[in-house]
């Protein structure tokens, strides 16, 4: 039996490994024929969201690799540090997948089908192996209505990996990712992202069965930011928070006990200011 691979997003509690997805030409649907469309319709094609804004930014804690730990006075600015190290890698593994087929889209001429559907159509390499992509984007109102599929080399058929809307040309949105893994497909997690004058906001919910609400969620209001997360089943809520000064403060069940933590313009640890 021929197969090809693809990969899911949203694993339980959030504690993501790369996944392989196999899936066999059982599967049910077949890939769809163009058609001109019956109409003319605007021919300008709608706003693929800017990839940037997809991607969680930790870089304020890159500094931590050059403070001098051994005397503890960084302590709690540290431990930030490695706690976002996780979450980073979390972000890469949930996202890093969809958001390059996604932005794979922007060197592809799209057509307008009959229904005004807007089609991109292209190949993205997969663990060494060929897939076809299909994105088809449907203007409606001031919003464009998504969805991403993938079929194999030969168009066999054609499985819905995510689908979703945007609004604010990209700005904003949210797509929800289905479980490939399995053979009804459910839904396993979902992304929310914005982006305006008052900052951006970027978000990850896992929907899977033993992990549903955890979530990720960063906050860039320039000069203040923050990262909110839920890790494992019934965790309790902790975030991180910095501003462009270098001042930050953590709050997490298994630090400091329970207690915020802060540091100053240094990194050093200080009182928290009520």
């Amino acid at each position: 039996m021929r197969s090809f691979h693809s990969l899911k997003a949203g694993t339980g509690a959030l504690a993501l490994t790369a996944v392989i997805i196999i899936l066999a030409l059982n599967l049910n649907g077949c890939s769809e024929t163009n058609t001109e469309p019956d109409a003319p319709y605007a021919n300008t094609p709608p706003a693929l969201p800017d990839s940037e804004q997809l991607k969680f930014d930790f870089s304020f804690f890159d500094q931590a690799n050059k403070l001098e730990k051994s005397d503890g006075q960084h302590a709690h600015f540290v431990n930030a540090y490695l706690r976002t190290v996780v979450l980073d890698a979390i972000a890469r593994l949930v996202l890093a997948a969809p958001v390059d087929v996604f932005s794979n889209a922007i060197n592809t001429t799209p057509v307008v089908e009959a229904d005004g559907t807007w089609l991109w159509t292209y190949d993205w390499d997969l663990h060494n192996q060929r897939v076809h992509v299909y994105l088809r984007g449907l203007p409606v109102d001031d919003s464009v209505q998504w969805e991403l599929s993938l079929s194999p080399a030969d168009d066999s058929y054609e499985v819905l990996w995510f689908s979703g809307n945007t609004s604010e040309n990209g700005n904003q949105g949210r797509w929800v990712f289905h479980d490939l893994n399995q053979d009804d497909r459910p839904v396993s997690g979902e992304i929310l992202w914005s982006s305006s004058s008052n900052g951006n906001y970027l978000e990850f919910v896992s929907l899977e069965e033993d992990s549903y609400g955890n979530r990720l969620t960063f906050h860039d209001n320039d000069p203040n930011f923050s990262i909110e997360f839920t890790l494992g089943t019934g965790g309790e809520l902790g975030y991180i928070r910095w501003n462009a000064a270098g001042e930050g403060s953590m709050l997490v069940d298994d630090y400091n006990d329970g207690e915020e933590a802060c540091w100053d313009v240094f990194q050093v640890n200080t009182q928290c200011v009520q």
